[in-house]
């Protein structure tokens, strides 16, 4: 029983899963009848030009269709299409032309912007460029500083080695100085001595040999 149940649910539901779409044609009103045959009975008046349909099948020039609003019936196949009537088509193609043009001017827009942005970018790189080349230049100088003031130092350590040498024969110079000049005091010392003692000796013999002197002449 299940299988039975199951096998006619797949039947009644078979048509709705193979439908193909279909169209109804240039025409302005076509009847939708139940059974496919000019004389059978109507069950629509009239489709309306481009209604969508879903195809079922067809058979002895009648089309199997259903409706959006779920009707079953047939019509012949001369007013049913594969494509959409030209009018909706014209339709179709006027929007997708208004969003094409749409989107093509939001194009020329982000080109038009893009180009501006390459052109700030040019300047940009330009005063990059100019700014590297003025810091390459800076550099340079600065490795000549650099290189200079090396020099300088090498020079400068040279000047203090130089100066601690000659302060150091400056320190030796005032030591013999300083030893001189104390020899020189004691050369003055001794010589002031001994003319204090020939002083002294003269001051004794000078009136000895006055009175000597005295002496002779009255013996002569």
């Amino acid at each position: 029983m299940y299988k039975l149940c199951l096998s006619l649910l797949l039947i009644a539901l078979s048509p709705s899963l193979l439908a193909e779409t279909r169209y109804i044609s240039d025409e302005f009103r076509v009847p939708l009848r139940k059974s496919p045959c000019s004389r059978c009975a109507i069950l629509h008046q009239g489709l309306k030009t481009g209604l969508k349909l879903d195809f079922i099948e067809s058979a002895d020039g009648w089309s199997h269709i259903r409706t959006p609003g779920g009707m079953d019936g047939w019509i012949e196949n001369q007013y049913v299409v594969t494509q959409p009537i030209a009018r909706d088509r014209i339709a179709r193609y006027k929007k997708q032309n208004a969003a094409l043009n749409t989107s093509n001017a939001k194009l020329k827009a982000e080109v038009k912007e893009l180009k501006a942005n390459n052109k700030q970018l040019g300047g940009r790189l330009n005063a990059v460029s100019d700014d590297n080349e003025a810091v390459s230049r800076e550099l340079a100088d600065i490795k000549t500083v650099s290189a200079n003031a090396l020099n300088l130092k090498v020079q400068n350590q040279q000047l203090l080695e130089d100066n601690g040498k000659l302060q150091g024969r400056i320190d030796v110079l005032s030591a013999v100085k300083v030893q001189l000049e104390s020899s020189n005091t004691q050369k003055w010392f001794l010589n002031g001595g001994i003319a204090v003692f020939l002083g002294a000796i003269l001051s004794i013999l000078l009136p000895r040999l006055k009175g000597k002197r005295r002496g002779h002449s009255e013996w002569a």
